[in-house]
């Protein structure tokens, strides 16, 4: 039994209709799982269980979760001191510390503080913390030369 074209036609339709439909329902599903997503948000207490987690067993025992999270604030806040409302003389910031960031919480934290930490400990939570940043996408990559 032989099909009229019409009915040819109209199948071909009908089977074309489907599959845009298909189509495009596969799109939107695609399209709602690409939303722009939020910028990376930093996060004392998740960067602390980060750090934690990572940190050499005795250095997590010298500095212990609170130790952890003091350096981080401290971090936080030599950072902040940093911003310029000037942005034609950027400061070159580094993650994962430098030697006068360590110098700077290893001082504050004896002095506000009265705990002494040594620059080596500070120095790896610092290292941890880049690796978080890292990890939450708020990292660019490397700069070339000298800093």
């Amino acid at each position: 039994m032989a099909m009229a074209p019409a009915t040819i036609l109209t199948l071909a339709i009908l089977l074309a209709a489907v599959f845009a439909s298909v189509l495009a329902v596969m799109l939107w599903q695609e399209a709602k799982k690409r939303q722009p997503h939020e910028p990376p948000t930093y996060g004392i207490e998740e960067a602390s269980e980060f750090v934690l987690e990572r940190l050499d067993p005795e250095t997590r025992s010298r500095l212990g979760k609170a130790g952890v999270r003091r350096v981080l604030e401290w971090e936080v806040f030599y950072l902040q001191g940093l911003a310029q409302p000037n942005r034609h003389n950027p400061v070159v910031t580094v993650a994962g510390g430098h030697e006068a960031s360590v110098e700077y919480i290893v001082e504050q934290i004896s002095t506000r503080h009265g705990v002494t930490y040594s620059s080596e400990d500070v120095m790896e939570v610092l290292e941890r913390e880049a690796e978080y940043l890292v990890s939450i996408g708020a990292v660019g990559d490397p700069v070339e030369g000298e800093l």
